[in-house]
């Protein structure tokens, strides 16, 4: 959520139609192909997709008909709504006929001040997912894997880079680099 609030403090501003469907068959056909990739190494994988929205999606029928088309892909989608917009049409997701069920839509508003009921609503329906898709595919566990201490290779980070973020005293952000010179805005 922060990760949200710094890209739309820059300035963003999200408008509609709010068309996720190519994102959906994306998605699915990531998850397929990781999954058989992982396959081919012994190793098992599933994805799980997370959209933040700030309106309900404008084609009900085309999004439902692409969850079904997609619906056997080792995927889970959460929706999260967030803003004031009217959000009822997306109750859609939780009421589909189907008998398999890949997606979740969650209000950010109804829990936007209990942290941890979020996390639960959002990541309520996954587990459950994630094993029906293995068990639909007769795809069983891989059997437990020890690893001993030794066995565990740190790789070399990428350097960092210092960023220092202070606010002068006309409330703009200023943000300098260690080490770097900092330019107003409009100065440049």
């Amino acid at each position: 959520i922060q990760a949200y609030r710094q890209t739309f403090s820059s300035g963003i501003v999200m408008s509609g139609p709010t068309v996720v469907t190519e994102v959906l068959q994306t998605a699915a056909t990531f998850a397929i192909s990781s999954q058989e990739a992982a396959m081919a190494e012994g190793k098992q994988k599933y994805t799980t997709l997370l959209i933040l929205t700030d309106g309900a999606v404008s084609d009900v029928a085309a999004t439902v008909r692409c969850i079904n088309e997609i619906k056997n892909a080792p995927l889970s989608i959460v929706i999260v709504g967030i803003g004031s917009a009217d959000f009822s049409d997306m109750q859609f997701l939780d009421d589909q006929s189907s008998n398999i069920d890949i997606a979740q839509f969650v209000e950010f508003n109804k829990h936007k001040h209990d942290s941890a009921s979020l996390i639960n609503a959002t990541l309520e329906e996954i587990p459950t997912q994630l094993v029906n898709y293995f068990q639909r595919h007769g795809i069983l566990p891989n059997p437990p894997f020890q690893m001993e201490e030794a066995d565990i290779v740190v790789e070399a980070e990428e350097e960092e880079i210092h960023v220092t973020i202070d606010f002068g005293a006309d409330g703009n952000t200023m943000s300098v680099p260690s080490g770097g010179i900092y330019i107003p805005p409009g100065a440049y």
